[in-house]
């Protein structure tokens, strides 16, 4: 008798999630309705007042940077699991299209951080990436733990596919080259989180790998891994740390934690310092191009009134707004540092699933491809943007004056 009421539970709480009358996806878009409840429709601003400003803090701030020093070329790369597949593409896509520039500064978040050092090297590695990025399974990255064992482990997950994976392709050789560029001045850094501290830690990738110790190599590991251990999926990385004298143990997760992607002033007055210049205002010409691994929205859903379900889709959408958040943040950077501001993210219409870790070998092609294709635009085409997302009228969220509307 338990055990069929129990089934009866069970499917009476299927059905009652699925027992709802949703909104069409197409109608749940901004500017798809018209508010019939209002007296008249809000108006959206113009982005034309943003690059006002923007306009007048480059005139401000060229006017102030000594000449003589050549513009700056900043890469961002975001997190986004399997969805990396994404920025694999747009890097072959630029190197194929002759416009891509030797970066200064490239910084890396999650999946970021692993195509980073790459992205950093230069294009006689987009072969290296293509093979070790695209196509992946998650038999490739993680482990499937006992459910027994869950409860008792630190995560749900074993990441010694992963592990693996990166002690592979990251050799004493590749940090060679690495500290080789980072003696010329350019900049490499990663981000995670300290679990303890709850605050971002940035890695300067390039001193690390400087030292050329095998305890270098080891830390470099260790800090890749990190960025992209998702907690509660994959276990937090342990870094020991020495502070006067005393040995102490910090946990690291993945970057994305904090941030999404990451750009921060002081990267610019270290170029200008690697170039003998002071401050941290970039010359003019300067560029950071932010290559989003993912969507800027997430896409609309008819959302299941059961737990899980509503706890996925509220999660889902903090993530996906926190990431936009960051991308204006970021372009406020930009304007106080005198740097131009493009980024790309994989494009909203395109249906591919939405699984960051289970993401398949198809999807993972497709997105491959789709970013090679904006890479030949770089950075004109229209799939770039100098606006962060919600400038623009159809991303504005402009209020309701009732429940009544009419489809445009």
């Amino acid at each position: 008798m338990p055990t069929r009421l129990l089934l009866l539970i069970a499917v009476w709480s299927v059905a009652a999630g699925c027992a709802r009358h949703c909104v069409p996806e197409p109608l749940t878009r901004p500017g798809a309705v018209v508010d019939l409840c209002a007296a008249e429709e809000y108006a959206p601003t113009d982005p034309a007042a943003v690059r006002a400003v923007a306009a007048e803090f480059t005139r401000r701030g060229h006017t102030a940077y000594p000449p003589g020093t050549r513009p700056y070329q900043f890469l961002a790369l975001s997190g986004g699991g399997l969805f990396g597949s994404f920025g694999v593409g747009v890097l072959a896509g630029w190197t194929e299209s002759g416009t891509r520039p030797q970066f200064d500064v490239v910084t890396g978040i999650s999946t970021g951080a692993m195509i980073a050092t790459f992205a950093f090297l230069g294009p006689e590695y987009d072969d290296v990436l293509r093979k070790e990025a695209v196509g992946l399974t998650a038999r490739d990255i993680i482990r499937r733990r006992s459910v027994l064992v869950i409860p008792f482990a630190d995560a749900v997950f074993n990441a010694r596919p992963l592990e693996r994976s990166i002690e592979r392709v990251i050799k004493p050789e590749l940090l060679a080259e690495v500290a080789k560029a980072h003696a010329a001045g350019r900049r490499l850094y990663v981000g995670t989180t300290s679990l303890d501290a709850r605050r971002l830690v940035i890695w300067d990738m390039g001193a690390i790998a400087a030292r050329g110790t095998p305890e270098a190599v080891e830390l470099y590991r260790q800090i890749i891994l990190a960025s992209g251990s998702i907690p509660g999926a994959f276990p937090p990385v342990r870094i020991p740390v020495e502070i006067d004298g005393c040995c102490y143990e910090e946990l690291h997760v993945d970057g994305g934690v904090c941030d999404e992607v990451l750009f921060q002033p002081f990267m610019v007055a270290e170029r200008n310092r690697a170039a003998g210049v002071s401050g941290a205002q970039a010359p003019p010409g300067s560029t950071l191009y932010v290559v989003n691994n993912g969507k800027m929205y997430v896409d609309p859903t008819c959302v299941r009134t059961n737990l899980i379900p509503q706890l996925s889709a509220a999660a889902r959408t903090t993530f996906y707004a926190k990431a936009r958040d960051e991308l204006f943040r970021i372009y406020l950077v930009c304007l106080e540092s005198g740097v131009a501001f493009r980024t790309t993210a994989v494009p909203q219409e395109l249906e591919v699933g939405t699984d960051a870790l289970g993401l398949d070998r198809a999807d993972q092609e497709r997105l491959y491809e789709v970013g090679r294709g904006i890479g030949h635009v770089t950075p004109a085409g229209a799939a770039w943007r100098d606006l962060p997302p919600g400038t623009e009228p159809s991303e504005q969220t402009l209020p309701r004056s009732g429940t009544k509307f009419r489809s445009r």
